[in-house]
């Protein structure tokens, strides 16, 4: 295989991962938009159904923002993983926690119970199992639904639905296919830098090559030139 032969070889496998690229970009900005899109239609549910639970809520009830305990803490955190390409993002299940000021006061109390149940196993070993048991219980759930009573309209149960489906699965992944395209569109711009510079050192061979063939013909024209004057005289 000779050089030229090489060099479009390059050039072709270095055009077919710039098509790759752009393939691989066009099917994430498909999903980007179906995402953008499911996300606008769980936000509009939310929202709808907030209408609806106040329009059937008592006198002086009313479901939003301005009507949550203050004490609320997040069932959920984020987890970023950052590997060499892009960047995911996912949501987690912290566990059953407490809001605030009650998480304390329940906290204290189980301390004091510790300490009351390490005092009576001093005294009477009969008992140990019985407290073993009471500190592993489980701490109670704090369901958000349940500062509103116990009879949640459904229309709520329904908003509190939707508004999960977006923050543990549209939303982490929205966030990972927007990382990951910005990270194909650099994949991009340095394959066609790359494809670039390769041109150019072609082209920067071929004038040259061409310039050497010119200088050469030149040469050529003047020694025959030289060769009929001669002649001539």
């Amino acid at each position: 295989m000779t050089g030229t032969e090489e060099e479009n070889e390059q050039q072709l496998q270095q055009q077919h991962h710039i098509d790759a690229l752009l393939q691989r970009y066009l099917t994430l900005l498909d999903e980007y938009t179906s995402l953008r899109t499911e996300l606008s239609r769980l936000q509009t549910g939310v929202y709808q159904d907030l209408a609806r639970a106040n329009f059937a809520a008592e006198r002086g009830m009313r479901y939003g923002a301005d009507y949550y305990d203050e004490r609320m803490q997040a069932l959920r955190t984020l987890r970023v993983d950052v590997p060499t390409e892009a960047a995911h993002f996912a949501v987690e299940a912290v566990g059953d926690l407490r809001g605030g000021e009650e998480a304390k006061v329940d906290g204290k109390e189980e301390s004091a119970g510790e300490q009351e149940g390490q005092d009576v196993k001093h005294e009477d070993d009969g008992d140990e199992e019985e407290k073993e048991k009471e500190s592993e219980a489980p701490p109670r759930v704090k369901d958000p639904l349940r500062w509103f009573g116990i009879l949640t309209p459904q229309a709520l149960r329904s908003a509190q639905a939707r508004s999960v489906e977006a923050v543990e699965r549209v939303i982490p992944r929205l966030a990972s296919v927007d990382a990951e395209m910005a990270a194909v569109e650099i994949e991009v711009r340095r394959a066609r830098k790359k494809r670039a510079k390769a041109l150019a050192m072609i082209g920067k061979r071929n004038g040259e090559a061409d310039a050497g063939d010119q200088k050469s013909v030149a040469t050529g024209g003047m020694a025959t030139a030289r060769h009929i004057e001669e002649q001539a005289a």
